[in-house]
């Protein structure tokens, strides 16, 4: 019986965003504005198709250079944080956290349904957006995504999620 798993690993040059975010940690620290420039590395893993590939390299590069592409040159900011509160009007996005306040044009900005804009957090929704991008295409047959998202050559914060959702 053939024991063997199969993977398909992308990362590409053009799979670095560059993009500003600020974070709490220790409970109640909120750091300084900064920026990064993030690299990205997908996988999937899952059984050979008849063509004895997982997934075709192409159809997976190009759903994560859209997700890069939509990050890069932007302000991250929390959706779902319980102390950072993010607004937005018709012109300009506001970022409150207790007596600070960061004011942004709207297109300079990406909220993102996420708690803290860590890596780990990052790389969960560009894994949750590249799945839901290729599953019509790629089929059920696979077992899970991952995602890493690199912040400064070699902090990586990575996310595997199966590929099934319900």
């Amino acid at each position: 019986m053939n024991q063997a798993t199969f993977r398909v690993d992308v990362t590409k040059e053009q799979f670095v965003f560059s993009a500003a975010h600020f974070i709490t940690f220790a409970g109640d620290i909120c750091e300084r504005i900064h920026g990064h420039n993030y690299a990205v590395r997908a996988s999937v893993e899952g059984p050979l198709d008849e063509n004895r590939y997982v997934v075709d390299f192409i159809a997976l590069r190009d759903a994560v250079l859209a997700q890069t592409t939509l990050l890069d040159h932007h302000i991250i900011l929390p959706q779902d944080h319980a102390e950072i509160k993010v607004t937005s009007d018709d012109k300009e996005t506001t970022a409150r956290f207790r007596d600070r306040r960061w004011v942004f044009p709207n297109e300079d900005c990406v909220i993102l349904p996420v708690v803290n804009t860590t890596a780990e957090e990052i790389a969960r929704v560009v894994a949750e957006r590249v799945r839901e991008a290729t599953q019509a295409k790629f089929g059920d047959a696979l077992s899970w995504i991952e995602v890493a998202v690199d912040e400064n050559h070699g902090q990586w914060g990575v996310c595997r999620l199966p590929w099934q959702t319900a």
